[in-house]
């Protein structure tokens, strides 16, 4: 169906579902590996578990944006940060022996191997950027679903009764924005499989998708905004109309690229 033109950031609450709706079309940027492309992420499937999967994942395929530069790359970061942190917490036995904190001792790994110039401790690897590129992407006009509303909160009640599903068990518990922001996956991915597959918008339209304020917050040059895209058309055998309008290289000295690796305490070659 085509969706109601609207000024891209108009506001305002579905009247047959009470969701809370923004208007598109987003520019937004994404980082991908080169050699899939920005616009061909691996479709989900029902055999998957959906533990491993992304936020606002579901059946077939889903590509996640960010506005700003900034939060695109600590979306992409991060998990190396958090790798990085659990090699660190292994040393603590060692460092227990030799009597220091586990802080000096990291630290004095860490500069022995940037020393010898050994690619591990807090670095990336020069292929990390080699291997993908930051792709400015524009989705087509229509209504993304926020998940930072009030009224999407208890719109998702209203729609949806019973116990959620959760990686602890079912839940009767009520659903907050830290659960739609979380990490449960099995949670978050249910609820945007039913947004998907079960909502449409008083204007005869779908969703596009879900915008959701990052879980690293808002840098000071941005907005920390992320879209999470259905590809309702491709799954269907269709032409996508999100299109790409921009490619660039991930260059060493790009300041986004380098506040990233700040806020991450990581560094790249």
């Amino acid at each position: 169906m085509t969706a109601s033109v609207a000024e891209p950031g108009t506001r305002r609450i579905c009247q047959d579902t009470g969701l809370a709706l923004v208007a598109g079309p987003v520019s937004s940027f994404r980082i991908a590996r080169e050699s899939y492309g920005a616009l061909a992420p691996r479709p989900r499937e029902a055999s998957d578990d959906p533990a491993n999967w992304s936020r606002y994942d579901t059946l077939g395929r889903t590509i996640y944006s960010s506005a700003d530069r900034v939060t695109a790359f600590m979306e992409l970061l991060a998990s190396y940060r958090t790798d990085i942190n659990a090699e660190r917490r292994a040393l603590q036995p060692a460092a227990d022996a030799m009597g220091m904190s586990l802080d000096a001792y990291w630290a004095d790994i860490v500069a022995e191997w940037d020393e010898s110039g050994n690619m591990k401790a807090s670095w990336l690897p020069r292929v990390f950027r080699e291997g993908r590129a930051l792709y400015t992407l524009e989705y087509p006009e229509g209504w993304w679903i926020d998940a930072s509303a009030t009224e999407t909160i208890a719109a998702i009640h209203d729609l949806f009764s019973g116990p959620w599903p959760t990686r602890d068990g079912d839940s009767d518990k009520p659903l907050t924005l830290a659960d739609l922001t979380g990490d449960d996956r099995i949670l978050t991915t249910v609820i945007a499989s039913a947004i998907r597959e079960h909502v449409q918008l008083d204007d005869g339209t779908l969703p596009l998708g879900i915008q959701f304020l990052s879980k690293h917050g808002r840098p000071a040059d941005g907005s920390g905004l992320c879209w999470a895209y259905w590809m309702r058309q491709v799954d269907s055998g269709l032409d996508e109309p999100a299109t790409v309008i921009k490619t660039e290289p991930i260059v060493d000295n790009d300041p986004a690229y380098i506040a990233a690796q700040k806020f991450c305490k990581i560094k790249s070659r």
